[in-house]
């Protein structure tokens, strides 16, 4: 994307597929991270002030969660051992556990560049690429398997040429009513 105001060629991350736009020879190519480095501190400042209530909704909501799930794991441990309360309030805890680990790894993987975010989770929750804290290891998921960091591209093919990739369209609308009148004239 090009903007305007500033004449630099900007990556694309509307997460349409296309990839980024290569910028014209002698053009600068910018990521959001680059971009914001060179603004000055006002700016920066207004962008931190408008995240940061995000920022702490979504840590307080994490702290919850944990909050959560150690109260359910005490509420286990407190019922008659072998009871369906104590298998019930475990399985509970794990389940609390394992969506926080994969909400976690989605926005990981989203950064490292995963284009199939739940095939790399149901991969690296199979091949056990997950240490003690629930962080993946993306450098051996990358490793065996590449193909899920491969760039999104956009599908070949033309505006009207349909799904197939044929234009069935005449050249023009008498020849096409002459074609379908059985009346094709060379």
């Amino acid at each position: 994307m090009f903007d305007l105001t500033k004449g630099i060629y900007f990556q694309s991350d509307s997460g349409n597929g296309s990839g980024p736009a290569p910028a014209p020879e002698g053009e600068e190519t910018m990521s959001f991270e680059t971009w914001i480095i060179k603004q000055d501190e006002k700016v920066k400042g207004m962008l931190d002030s408008h995240t940061k209530g995000l920022k702490t909704a979504l840590d307080t909501e994490r702290g919850n969660r944990k909050e959560l799930e150690k109260q359910v794991r005490e509420l286990a441990g407190k019922a008659e051992k072998g009871s369906d309360a104590e298998k019930q309030l475990t399985q509970l805890a794990d389940k609390l556990t394992e969506s926080d680990r994969r909400a976690d790894f989605f926005d990981a993987a989203h950064k490292a560049g995963v284009t199939n975010l739940k095939l790399a989770y149901t991969v690296a929750a199979t091949d056990d690429l997950f240490d003690k804290k629930g962080n993946a290891d993306f450098g051996k998921l990358k490793e065996a398997y590449p193909e899920l960091f491969g760039v999104k591209k956009a599908p070949a093919g033309n505006a009207g040429e349909g799904t197939e990739g044929r234009n069935e369209l005449a050249a023009d609308m008498n020849s096409r009513i002459r074609r379908l009148a059985g009346r094709t004239t060379n």
